[in-house]
């Protein structure tokens, strides 16, 4: 986790630095998953991050015009149901 937060503390993080991010989302075993939507007017990006079947936690959704704001404003909240 502590890797998630350095990237979100970062002023402009890379994409790779975001990827690497979801690789940690994936090997803590829940699934990530971003949508490139070009059939809507708006929001076209959607990232969402669906926790494993046992889990109580609800999967965390962000539907956003702005990539890089959705995979931070979804990785913060992945950080905050972690603690």
């Amino acid at each position: 986790m502590n890797y998630i937060a350095d990237v979100l503390k970062k002023d402009n993080p890379s994409f790779e630095d975001y990827i690497n991010c979801f690789e940690q989302v994936k090997a803590d075993g829940s699934v990530a998953v971003i949508k490139f939507d070009g059939e809507r007017e708006a929001n076209h990006y959607t990232v969402f991050i669906a926790f494993p079947t046992e889990s109580t936690r609800t999967t965390l959704r962000i539907d956003h015009d702005d990539l890089k704001e959705a995979m931070t404003i979804v990785l913060e909240q992945y950080l905050s149901v972690q603690e």
